[in-house]
């Protein structure tokens, strides 16, 4: 009560007996609402005065969460947004302080996620495994080929014994749609044209049947799904189910439907179309998407085992076989590119055998003794070769040698398309050669520079010229005259040679002579030991086997003319002809 309370009489100043009495109220009201008055001022000044009222509320605002927290969760919905902002604004000023708070909780959750991923995997390979191996996973490999499904898909396909795909939560009243989850791979459409279909069902179920409100269509099927339909006071829940699932799925979407409402009470009373605010009732549509799937045996067939082991135990060996076969066909085909005078136009494999066609030069190798080498049977290479002249160097000196057949004293070789000639041949080959050698395939030119030509005369003209020289009585060649000797070995070689394209044989016959002096008889002997002597060391020079060496001497009267014109003979001459080998007679030399 205030102080400055005025009585309703007139305002001028009361007389002095009036105004004892205005004073004798004044004390008694104060004696009396002194208390009550003072406790007022105190309320006014707590209620005016912000600092103790943030105190006080401080005091209760706990006692008041938890009240209003137990009735309905509006105030969670308040809040949600005010504790996101300050979180997010914390993790800016100090990220530290978040990992730190909440690193006891994510260490271990990041743990447990990742334990169960790869034993989601490693349960899933399993599975893929045992099916991979059974006939019902083999018959499901072919679905999966037949049908382009990848082989896991085929595999969930059969062993599914249920799976909701797909989870709408729908406004009973207007049919619209709140929210909408599914399953990775679900076929998913519009979803708010399938929410108004759903609710148009029901309505026309309700219309044609003459049900009550709450009765309602609870599922029905569309092909190779099933709609079950869970109803709630002002929404309800639409599923979408692959399958057959049990009736506990039933208590699942009870238990949903039921967390919604409770969350969302006003957003769904007072709902406009707005659909923003049933955002977090994902988690519990999502907990709706329950699948199971049929187990695999535990233990494959030992038949199936064996049958298996078997199969691959053949497939490993025709691998094999047919990995050395192709190794074995790649190496033929090298070594035929690679050798000179053949020409693989055309190469097959087939079944069983192998087909070769080409170019080959018939001066070339055998290509079957190619195909032996390689390690394939001949029987199993059907080649044909056609004929051709190959230009490779070897080949066509070759075919050189082949026409021209040259003497072992002649040497050819290739020099570009230029055949060369060196060493020694009689004068015919050299002219016969300098004709025919540009007429060999591949040859172009022809150099015979190197080629010493040799006249058969002129060879034994140099023979029957030789003489060697003995001393008086003596039968022992001396040395001087070996280097003779030589020079007749090496003249009888190249004779040799000259005459073999002839068929001819060279016929030496060794003639001993002495002078007058001693008897006869001694002097004959004498003749005979020089001849054998020379004979002797001609047969050691290894001449041609065309050439046949015979001794003889000269008879008395004809060393007697040869002395009274020489003097004395001392000497060995030798007397060389050419003669068919018939026609040779005497003595061999040894």
């Amino acid at each position: 009560m205030s102080s400055d309370f005025r009585s309703p009489c007139s305002e001028s100043s009361p007389p002095e007996g009036v105004t004892s009495v205005q004073e004798d109220w004044t004390q008694l009201r104060t004696l009396l609402l002194a208390p009550e008055q003072t406790q007022l001022d105190e309320i006014r000044e707590r209620l005016d005065n912000r600092v103790v009222q943030s105190e006080d509320v401080s005091h209760v605002l706990p006692e008041a969460f938890a009240l209003r927290g137990d009735n309905d969760q509006q105030l969670s919905t308040v809040l949600t947004p005010y504790v996101e902002n300050g979180l997010a604004a914390s993790v800016r000023k100090s990220p530290r302080t978040i990992v730190d708070a909440i690193a006891p909780i994510i260490g271990p959750a990041i743990r447990q996620a990742i334990a169960r991923a790869l034993q989601s995997m490693t349960q899933s390979f399993n599975h893929s495994l045992d099916e991979s191996v059974s006939m019902r996973g083999l018959r499901w490999r072919v679905e999966a080929w037949r049908t382009g499904k990848p082989f896991a898909e085929v595999v969930l396909l059969h062993r599914l014994r249920y799976r909701v795909e797909q989870v709408f939560l729908i406004h009973r009243e207007t049919g619209l749609l709140l929210q909408h989850v599914a399953t990775d791979g679900a076929v998913i459409q519009d979803q708010h044209v399938l929410s108004g279909m759903l609710t148009a069902i029901q309505n026309y179920v309700q219309d044609s049947f003459g049900g009550r409100q709450d009765q309602t269509l609870e599922q029905f099927q569309v092909g190779e799904w099933t709609v079950w339909s869970e109803q709630g006071s002002q929404a309800y829940l639409a599923c979408v189910v692959r399958g057959t699932p049990p009736a506990s799925l039933r208590d699942i979407l009870c238990d949903a439907l039921d967390h919604i409402h409770a969350q969302h009470t006003d957003a769904l009373t007072h709902f406009v179309g707005d659909a923003a605010p049933f955002t977090t009732t994902q988690p519990h549509l999502e907990s709706c998407l329950q699948a199971h799937y049929d187990s695999p045996p535990k233990q494959g067939s030992l038949k199936l085992w064996i049958l298996l082991g078997l199969l691959l135990l053949g497939s490993a060996w025709w691998g094999w076989m047919t990995y050395q076969a192709h190794a074995r066909w790649s190496n033929l085909l090298e070594r035929l590119r690679n050798e000179p005078g053949l020409v693989v136009t055309e190469a097959k494999s087939a079944w069983g055998g192998y087909h070769l066609e080409g170019l080959r030069d018939p001066l070339a190798r055998d290509p079957t003794a190619m195909v032996v080498e390689a390690g394939l049977e001949p029987t199993t290479v059907k080649a044909m070769w056609s004929p051709y002249y190959a230009l490779d160097s070897p080949l066509v000196l070759a075919r050189a040698q082949s026409i021209l057949q040259p003497p072992t004293t002649v040497k050819l070789h290739i020099e570009g398309e230029t055949l060369v000639a060196t060493g020694s041949a009689p004068a015919d080959w050299a002219r016969e050669t300098k004709r025919l050698a540009v007429l060999v395939p591949g040859v172009s030119q022809y150099r015979d520079d190197g080629l010493v030509t040799t006249s058969i005369p002129v060879l034994l003209d140099q023979i029957n010229r030789t003489i060697i020289h003995f001393r008086s009585g003596s039968s022992t060649v001396e040395p001087a005259e070996q280097a003779v000797l030589d020079a007749v070995s090496t003249t009888l070689r190249e004779l040799d040679r000259a005459v073999l394209p002839s068929g001819q044989r060279v016929a030496v016959e060794i003639l001993g002579s002495t002078d007058t002096t001693g008897s006869v008889a001694r002097n004959l002997q004498l003749s005979k030991q020089r001849a054998q002597a020379v004979l002797a060391i001609l047969g050691e020079k290894r001449l041609g086997d065309g050439t046949a060496l015979v001794t003889g001497t000269v008879r008395l009267s004809d060393q007697r003319e040869a002395t009274s014109e020489a003097g004395s003979q001392r000497i060995v001459t030798l007397r060389a002809s050419l003669t068919v080998p018939e026609q040779i007679h005497g003595t061999a030399r040894p």
